[in-house]
């Protein structure tokens, strides 16, 4: 079910769950992300997602795994996803991403999806979301390291990996301070996504993948 907000730029967007058939979608906004962006969301630089990959990414359970899409309302197309994917250790507790193309950040999107991301997650019993944010971000990291619904657990060369408690309505200023990382690019892809992906093989490449445009 789709649903329009405006953004803090007075753009109109409609955000919606992913589902399969969103799969030509991703690939046409993968594909217009920079190569910058590329490389550091998915640790590669490649012009784009194998039929694995983009299954991967729309065929989703929407409890395990959440994803919201947003869309430009003229055209259609793709402008923007934020997902979570819960911890099979800790099923209160989800790792997150957000992604918006290059010529659509700086005005909300990514605070409006992160917003609404943050609500299915309690609606589904998320708790804490957790990302791995680059060590060298001063910011961020200062920031978060002096609130108290964050906590480090773990750290590895570079990066620092940070779990934020859920406010019970809204973002607050730790998600804030995260979403602000993901703005600069200074935070990895979700650990889960980059061991499937590199887990995937000629088996996973199935026509399932490409589904009809929503």
């Amino acid at each position: 079910m789709k649903s329009s907000a405006v953004l803090q730029d007075g753009s109109v967007v409609l955000i919606r769950q992913v589902h399969s058939g969103d799969a030509p979608l991703l690939a046409e906004g993968f594909a217009r992300l920079s190569f910058e962006s590329r490389k550091l969301r998915f640790l590669t630089g490649k012009p784009s997602l194998t039929p694995a990959e983009l299954k991967y990414f729309t065929e989703i359970d929407h409890h395990d795994h959440e994803a919201l899409g947003a869309l430009d309302p003229v055209d259609g197309r793709g402008l923007g996803i934020a997902r979570f994917i819960r911890h099979a250790e800790d099923p209160e507790g989800a790792e997150v991403a957000v992604t918006v193309i290059d010529e659509w950040q700086g005005r909300g999107l990514g605070t409006e999806l992160l917003k609404r991301l943050a609500d299915r997650g309690r609606q589904e019993g998320i708790h804490r979301f957790t990302a791995l944010v680059a060590a060298d971000n001063a910011a961020v990291v200062g920031l978060l390291g002096e609130s108290q619904g964050v906590r480090v657990t773990h750290r590895e060369s570079g990066t620092v990996e940070y779990e934020i408690t859920l406010p019970p309505l809204g973002l607050g200023e730790e998600l804030q301070a995260l979403l602000r990382a993901f703005g600069r690019r200074q935070v990895k892809s979700p650990a889960s996504i980059r061991d499937t992906l590199g887990a995937l093989t000629p088996k996973d490449f199935t026509d399932s993948s490409s589904g009809t445009d929503s």
